[in-house]
């Protein structure tokens, strides 16, 4: 539409008539009235729930046009929070330190380890071997009673003197005797020849261990860990805000008091991300009209310019100049002449309102340029 305004108008210019209209006060040009529109959408998209007006309503700016279902965007917004407070306890544990029992829980347990860890470099002591002998001896007379026993018990039952259960019992008694004394002797002979050299460097190593734990809990978290804690912290709040402002587009409302203009969506519909609906400010208006290059010396960005309109006859409004082209349109590569370059032709846009509704987008309008210039409010 635009182009056939600005082909009109250069040949207006060549010709000197039909758009422009000269008198001695100036010169008209005819242009027609455009709204000013904004589009309003989401950025993320998603399946429509709800469609609040349809198209030709009259909406505040804030008002609520479209839902979009929002289960995964909620969601998001929810494991977002649970990252960030899981972040959050985090720092504050690394900041606070470890509480008083837990100091005192540590330090028990590398108390423990260096004595399991000197007892293992001493051996068994002389009371303790001494103890192990008497276990094992003791044992020892048990299995020998016990095998007795059985032998005994064993005669009878060749002879049907002895009934099996009373067999059986001897039996179990006497195994259970025999793996008692092996298990004491096993016992004595560990004492006797002391702990290995491997048992003495294990318990070293968990000794030594324990001890740098300890050290680590009573002295605190170290700066790097907790930079780094805080910079965790930081990201997750980062991702709850960016999730809360996916959520938030799942709501789409008017940036403007307007009317709808454009919205062919329905529930159910998929909408990609980007701008669906189209609203103008029927207050809001624009005319734009092209002039010569020899006008542009008359007017200037703020003045004020005399409009009328097929509608309302002889019935003047006022409009002000918001733009003026920079650049030319519609004219030879190189303009050598004086002739060539009467053809070249630059947009004016005129801002203007609707007097009360009488002035509408669509309407067909005059701007009066007097020969010395618009008027300067």
């Amino acid at each position: 539409m635009r182009s056939a305004y600005v082909i009109l108008a250069a040949i207006c210019v060549l010709t000197a008539a039909g758009c422009y209209a000269r008198g001695g006060n100036g010169i008209s040009v005819t242009g027609q009235i455009e709204g000013v529109g904004i589009d309003a959408g989401s950025k993320v998209g998603g399946r429509v729930r709800e469609v609040l007006v349809q198209e030709g309503a009259r909406v505040q700016a804030g008002a609520v046009i479209v839902k979009l279902e929002a289960d995964e965007t909620d969601a998001l917004v929810a494991a977002a929070k649970a990252k960030l407070a899981g972040a959050e306890a985090l720092l504050e544990k690394l900041k606070t330190g470890a509480r008083e029992e837990e100091k005192r829980q540590a330090e028990a347990v590398a108390r423990q380890a260096e004595e399991r860890f000197r007892m293992a470099v001493k051996g068994a002591r002389a009371q303790e071997i001494q103890a192990a002998r008497a276990t094992a001896n003791a044992a020892k007379a048990q299995r020998d009673s016990a095998e007795a026993e059985f032998k005994r018990i064993e005669k009878l039952r060749a002879g049907n003197a002895a009934s099996q259960q009373a067999f059986d019992v001897a039996l179990h008694t006497r195994d259970a005797a025999a793996s008692q004394f092996q298990a004491a002797s096993e016992k004595l002979d560990l004492l006797i020849q002391g702990t290995r050299s491997e048992e003495v460097a294990m318990a070293k190593a968990a000794a030594d261990q324990t001890a740098a734990a300890y050290e680590e809990i009573r002295n605190g978290a170290r700066i790097e860990d907790v930079q780094a804690a805080q910079a965790a912290r930081d990201s997750a709040e980062a991702d709850v805000k960016r999730a809360e402002a996916n959520a938030r587009e799942m709501v789409v409302t008017s940036p403007l008091d307007g009317v709808i203009e454009s919205m062919d969506i329905h529930p159910g519909d998929l909408v990609k991300p980007g701008a669906f609906a189209r609203i103008v400010d029927p207050e809001d208006l624009k005319l734009v009209v092209y002039v010569s290059a020899a006008m542009l010396g008359r007017l200037g960005v703020g003045q004020t310019v005399t409009l009328t309109t097929d509608a309302h006859g002889a019935e003047t409004f006022q409009g002000t100049i918001q733009q003026i082209a920079t650049q030319g349109e519609y004219t030879p590569r190189n303009l050598q002449t004086k002739e060539e370059r009467v053809q070249q032709v630059f947009g004016i846009k005129i801002k203007l309102n609707s007097a009360n509704g009488k002035l509408r987008a669509g309407m067909t309008a005059v701007a009066h340029f007097s020969a010395a210039g618009a008027e300067t409010p």
